[in-house]
């Protein structure tokens, strides 16, 4: 497998969607994330509520 799905955040942490990283070429089992993305899905969110990445976790705010 050459690429995963990752998580995508704008610049205030707030999650807009999936991307794709690919494996690394000079490291295998490591995988080069674009910016702003994690690997961690974010929680299901509704009632106004979206994702936002804080950090080291995704945190459920207010829209």
């Amino acid at each position: 497998m050459s690429q995963k799905i990752v998580y995508q955040y704008d610049e205030n942490g707030i999650y807009v969607g999936e991307t794709l990283a690919e494996a690394d070429q000079v490291v295998p089992g490591n995988w080069l994330l674009p910016a702003r993305t994690t690997d961690e899905r974010p929680p299901i969110f509704t009632g106004g509520k979206t994702p936002k990445w804080v950090g080291y976790k995704w945190k459920l705010v207010n829209q």
